[in-house]
């Protein structure tokens, strides 16, 4: 397939189809990607699972702390949480889909449920399944999407199947049956909320404009523009108020040592995250927590004692 195939597929997924079903299984999908030519990523993490496949090309997959060969045929999937980053130094032709489970019906949250404990249990993110089910589900999918006319239920359907087919794949056996298909348009409003969701999952580490412009294959420029006309707000600004939301947070609900704390939402140092704080909380974080923190176990007010249950797990 051609170049100008990829990009007609890339676009036709993301305009139209952005929720799926297999069975019991409810997909609500942020994202499709079809892309000719995939270099490096940053080192980050999504709150939603992401599936990979790799069409031609080498490269590497790292995900805490192991490093996986990416060759043609590699299918990894990267569950929410986890640490990953993509590398490859001559380019990947890599599908790939970023997507959680709805739960909105009892049979919905129960096949979520033993979708997410078999994915967990997997041995390894990364196998070879050039011409196993998947594999041949998304190189079904690329052709069927890359059609001028391809027929958007039969695509769902497709779509569903695949996103289904991964436990089975990866050691346990899928759910089979699709079902209805829906979809939704790619906005601007989806790629800013897309952004905003990217800066949520990675608030520890050091983030760039051109961090999450390349995790969603936009241009700064591009993303720069949407969270003005969007959010009404700058990156910067933006980026500094989920920190400190997320720092304020952290003071009220845990006895998380205050530099630890600064750790977490990516502050460089903890004289500098005294000094943002105080700026718009009009006191230090220290004093913050004497004033909110009550009735925790072990709370101390400088925050030196072991946390009890922590609500915003790393």
């Amino acid at each position: 397939m051609s170049q100008a195939d990829f990009a007609a597929a890339h676009r036709y997924l993301n305009e139209t189809i952005l929720a799926c079903e297999a069975g019991d299984l409810s997909f609500r999908v942020y994202y499709w990607g079809m892309v000719w030519d995939h270099r490096d990523n940053p080192v980050h993490r999504h709150s939603f699972y992401e599936a990979c496949y790799v069409l031609e090309g080498e490269g590497e997959y790292e995900e805490d702390r192991e490093t996986y060969r990416l060759t043609a045929g590699s299918l990894f999937v990267s569950i929410p949480g986890e640490w990953h980053q993509i590398r490859s130094e001559t380019g990947l032709r890599l599908l790939y889909a970023g997507f959680e489970l709805e739960m909105e019906t009892p049979e919905h949250a129960e096949a979520a449920s033993a979708y997410d404990a078999a994915m967990r249990a997997r041995e390894t993110p990364v196998i070879q399944d050039g011409e196993g089910a998947s594999g041949l589900l998304w190189r079904a999918l690329l052709r069927q999407s890359a059609r001028q006319e391809a027929d958007a239920g039969q695509t769902a359907a497709l779509g569903g199947v695949l996103l289904a087919s991964f436990p089975g794949t990866l050691g346990r056996p899928p759910v089979q049956r699709p079902s209805r298909p829906s979809g939704g348009a790619r906005s601007s409003s989806h790629l800013t909320q897309l952004a905003k969701r990217f800066i949520r999952d990675n608030l520890s580490r050091p983030l760039k404009l051109g961090d999450i412009a390349a995790a969603l294959h936009i241009s700064e420029r591009h993303l720069s523009r949407l969270f003005r006309e969007e959010g009404d707000v700058s990156f910067v600004a933006y980026l500094r108020r989920e920190r400190l939301y997320m720092a304020e947070m952290l003071l009220k609900t845990t006895v998380h040592p205050v530099k630890e704390i600064a750790e977490r939402t990516g502050f460089q140092s903890l004289h500098y995250f005294t000094r943002v704080f105080a700026d718009s909380f009009g006191m230090p974080p220290a004093e913050f927590r004497k004033r909110n923190l009550r009735g925790l176990a072990g709370a101390d007010p400088a925050g030196r004692a072991e946390p009890t249950r922590d609500p915003f797990p790393p």
